[in-house]
């Protein structure tokens, strides 16, 4: 039995909450209710959400009876500069910002390569495996974004973690790295965490070719039940996370998982189908996290950016996305990169920021 086997009350993946994107207070609170009142209960915020904390605190933690939800929250090791100083003045904030006593789940947040010999140097999962100790959090784990070799060392090096949140989702399993990381967890048997299964969204937003393959398969369907379908029903997955901005995605989600069936051999086809057409139109690969921003000193628009780039690029408009593009404010624009680098560091997808910002400067 796994510590994440009581999210899955009827041994299928369960949904999560992810409150990366949320909106105001009002209507965050309705899915909030619609979320639990389908009979799912896994809520997902990180420091580094900008108001989500907050957020939470309102329209779940001060709205709901505590053993009626699961909370994790993030610690984001950049923000450590001496510990244990440093993460229990993190943890505390964060305590109070959602209004809790402990977390049910609490994760070292990003981990790559690059964090690999500071994170073994302030000793972060020894402070975190402190903290259960204390009972201030139930289930210690980690999100993950870099390299196999990395994932197997930390897995390998800290088998007291109890899970691994993983971007696993049908482009980047079927077409990148992602498999890779679902077949180490798997071998170290550490129960998965999903999150991007929508790559931000992008795969909820196909050209029109690869929409098509879906559509005159199952027209009633949207493009994201599909990703959610495929991560739900990898090996090893027990919570598939998606960071729902409104009251429709809770629909379509709980709408999905109340009805989870693996995909057949053919829709398993289809996805391979849609992939071929996706990858005619290839854009940036940003998912819209948004962690490069707090560190641009030119406050550019990094996200919204590439978001237009990548709607040009599947066959949305020119003129109409030129003029949106204009509305971003002269001074946050692609054009307006001065190409310091301070971003890199800080995107989860290893995107050359500033390299594709002089591509969609040269595009918009």
């Amino acid at each position: 039995m796994t510590t994440l086997d009581y999210l899955k009350p009827t041994g299928k993946s369960a949904l999560g909450f992810g409150a990366m994107r949320l909106p105001g207070e009002k209507e965050t609170a309705a899915m909030v209710d619609i979320f639990l009142d389908a009979g799912f209960n896994y809520f997902d915020t990180a420091y580094i959400y900008g108001g989500s904390e907050e957020l939470l605190k309102k329209t779940l933690v001060s709205r709901h009876a505590r053993d009626s939800f699961i909370v994790a929250d993030k610690l984001p090791p950049w923000e450590v500069r001496e510990s244990p100083q440093d993460c229990n003045k993190l943890f505390e904030e964060q305590l109070r910002r959602t209004g809790l006593d402990y977390f049910d789940f609490y994760l070292i947040h990003s981990l790559d390569e690059g964090r690999e010999e500071d994170v073994e140097k302030k000793g972060l999962f020894e402070w975190a495996a402190e903290q259960k100790k204390k009972g201030l959090v139930k289930h210690v784990g980690f999100s993950f974004h870099g390299g196999a070799a990395y994932l197997d060392r930390l897995l390998t090096r800290h088998p007291e973690v109890e899970f691994v949140q993983l971007q696993l989702n049908y482009a980047d399993v079927r077409r990148g790295p992602a498999g890779e990381w679902n077949e180490i967890a798997l071998r170290h048997n550490t129960p998965i965490v999903v999150m991007e299964p929508i790559r931000g969204g992008a795969l909820a937003n196909l050209p029109a070719p690869a929409e098509k393959i879906f559509r005159d398969h199952a027209p009633e369907r949207s493009m994201a039940s599909w990703a959610m379908q495929y991560a739900a029903t990898l090996p090893g997955v027990t919570c598939v996370l998606s960071g729902m901005s409104n009251v429709e995605h809770v629909k379509d989600n709980v709408k999905t998982f109340q009805n989870l069936q693996p995909l057949t051999p053919h829709e398993l086809g289809l996805i391979d189908a849609a992939l071929t057409e996706m990858a005619k139109v290839a854009g940036v690969p940003c998912t819209a996290c948004r962690y490069c921003h707090n560190e641009c000193p030119q406050d550019i628009n990094i996200a919204e950016c590439f978001s237009l780039y990548n709607d040009l690029k599947r066959g949305g408009a020119g003129w109409n996305l030129s003029m949106v593009y204009r509305t971003i404010p002269k001074g946050k624009r692609a054009a307006d990169c001065t190409n310091c680098g301070a971003c890199l560091a800080h995107c989860p997808q290893h995107i050359d920021i500033p390299k594709e910002l002089g591509v969609v400067a040269g595009a918009m």
